[in-house]
């Protein structure tokens, strides 16, 4: 049967059928009216699990090979954007936080969409050189601990949908996918989300992807972070099974305001970004220490995720994380 027909009757596609459709589309198979009605009559019916899984099967498929498989668990701290908050890049931050702890992170981004400063920019920013292939990018990842995947990079056949994309003009279900196919494969991870409504879902896909633990979040105040200005929502998938549950940061947190860590500028958001890698105490480097205390206690680091920003945040304060990234430039020169 005809996929786009299926989905215009509000029929479910299987996770083989959803799958095989994307292959097409990565591979140019797809025309873009075909594509444009696709995604159309998908937001209207509302994607399933097993639909978002295969298609973020199709695109990992589909991205460029990374060469081997590795023999240690990492975590990816990518998430989908989208909440229109205007913050200092937290999950970037986290992500070198992580890896200055000895976590191992491959962390997946792009560039700024809906954000001031996205992943990529960010990183370039602070004058970090993303790998040149996937070699380099390996080497770096086994040697460092961290590597920076520039989506475009590794994904090279999104190009086949990014007219219809910005066409369209309204969200759609690759802005799941992203953070969705990491092509590194984590076993760990930590994924934000523009709404609490596609908690479980996401959680779902990550069980059919064999994570072995893994929590999706959003914030009640609407950021796609653990929040350290209002209760957060998550689902924890652990030993094949979601769990809902709800974070308050009141009891230990102090009081900020969201000016704190909001930015109007790419300039002001590197500033901003500079100052919780140099360990300063200020809004920013609390949010960070929570978004990493969360995915210590995801990595098996941290009994809860109080403990987890503890931690987080007395590492921090003693400018290792500094260090740590002046370190990683140091090995590319």
């Amino acid at each position: 049967m005809n996929y786009l027909q299926k989905l215009i009757s509000k029929e479910n596609l299987s996770l083989a059928e959803a799958r095989e459709f994307m292959l097409s589309v990565m591979r140019g198979e797809v025309s873009e009216i075909t594509l444009a009605s696709f995604l159309t009559a998908l937001r209207m019916k509302e994607e399933t699990q097993e639909e978002l899984a295969g298609f973020v099967l199709a695109v990992r498929e589909s991205a460029i090979p990374r060469g081997k498989d590795f023999s240690f668990d990492f975590i990816d701290t990518c998430g989908t954007g989208g909440d229109e908050k205007g913050s200092i890049n937290i999950s970037t931050l986290t992500a070198l936080t992580l890896a200055s702890m000895g976590i191992p992170v491959a962390k997946h981004g792009n560039r700024s969409v809906t954000s001031v400063c996205g992943s990529s920019d960010l990183l370039e920013g602070l004058g970090y050189p993303f790998p040149k292939d996937p070699a380099e990018a390996v080497k770096r990842f086994e040697e460092d601990k961290f590597v920076f995947l520039f989506a475009p990079f590794w994904h090279p056949a999104m190009k086949y949908a990014a007219n219809v994309r910005k066409t369209l003009g309204f969200r759609t279900v690759f802005n799941m996918i992203g953070p969705l196919s990491n092509p590194f494969s984590p076993t760990h991870q930590v994924i934000g989300v523009y709404s609490s409504e596609i908690l479980n879902k996401v959680a779902g896909v990550l069980k059919y992807l064999h994570l072995k633990r893994a929590i999706v979040c959003h914030s009640r105040d609407g950021y796609d972070e653990f929040s350290i200005f209002a209760e957060t929502e998550y689902c924890l998938l652990e030993n094949g099974s979601t769990s809902y549950h709800v974070f308050s940061p009141r009891a230990f947190l102090p009081n900020f305001s969201e000016n704190e860590i909001s930015t109007r500028t790419k300039e002001e958001s590197l500033q901003k970004a500079k100052s919780v890698l140099a360990g300063e105490l200020k809004a920013g480097t609390y949010a960070v220490a929570l978004n990493s205390g969360v995915a210590l206690y995801v990595f098996g680091k941290a009994s809860s995720i109080e403990e987890g920003y503890h931690l987080s945040l007395e590492h921090l304060r003693t400018g290792a994380v500094q260090n740590f990234f002046n370190k990683l430039l140091s090995n590319f020169s």
